[in-house]
Order: structure tokens, then C-alpha cells, then sequence
């Protein structure tokens, strides 16, 4: 059962972030399934390598059209970012230690954190990028 189901309401009216966004969903998803199924850790260590490969991806790609289009929140937008980025190698790295079991825990706060970065931050560059003539 997903964790995660995308809707309308997640939309940020770009079409490109709005695919990327459905893709960090469906890997959140399967990280969740992952666990819930009590795979393995390598298993599981794979899946969190996809997203966080595919986080730095999506960011990258957000942060170049805000500096682009000179997004004046760019700078708190990017710190954002960066914070993800870090509690998601964290997690790498105690998973390879054996810090921190296959916890549903870490996938919630990951979903959390989705959720809230697009309905709240993503969602203030909507109508910059749209202005600027991305949709």
C-alpha cells in the first residue's frame, strides 16, 4: 500500500518539477513497501541510493531555473535543499553501519518532508516560474 498517493494538490504548475515530484513520491513508496516487507538491507540501501541520487537531480534542476529566472527566495530555497540532502546521507550512512534499523519511522519523515516542501516552498516559486514563462 502506497505511502504516498500524488494529486492535484501537489501540483506546483510546472510540468517538469511536477514529473520529478511523482518520481521522489514512487521511490518514498517503494522505500516504504521495501521495509515494511522486511527486505534486506542491501535491497533497501539501493532504494535509499535511488532517491538520494534523484533528490540531488531534482534540486539541482529547481535551483538553476530559480537562478535563472532570478528567484529572489532562492537562497532559503537551496538551504532547504541542503538540509534534505544531509538527513538522507545520514540515513545512508547508518544504514551501513547497522545504526538504524529498516524503521517505517525514516520513510514517514521522508514523506513529511515532501509533502511539506512542495505544498509550502515549491509552491512560492509556482508563480515566479510560471510569470517567467515555465508551466
Amino acid at each position: 500500500m502506497s505511502l504516498i498517493i500524488w494529486d492535484a494538490s501537489y501540483s506546483v504548475r510546472v510540468k517538469r518539477f511536477d514529473d520529478d515530484h511523482k518520481r521522489l513520491f514512487s521511490l518514498v513508496n517503494a522505500l516504504h513497501d521495501a521495509m515494511k516487507a522486511g527486505m534486506g538491507g542491501k535491497i533497501v540501501q539501493k532504494v535509499v541510493q535511488e532517491l538520494a541520487d534523484y533528490t540531488k537531480y531534482h534540486f539541482s534542476g529547481e535551483e538553476a531555473l530559480m537562478a535563472e529566472t532570478q528567484y529572489p527566495a532562492l537562497d532559503q530555497h537551496r538551504l532547504q535543499h541542503r538540509e534534505f540532502v544531509k538527513k538522507v546521507e545520514q540515513f545512508q550512512r547508518d544504514l551501513r553501519t547497522g545504526a538504524v534499523g529498516q524503521s517505517v519511522a525514516v520513510t514517514t519523515f521522508l514523506k513529511d518532508w515532501l509533502v511539506n516542501h512542495i505544498q509550502r516552498t515549491d509552491r512560492e516559486y509556482s508563480v515566479h516560474l510560471n510569470a517567467n514563462g515555465w508551466s
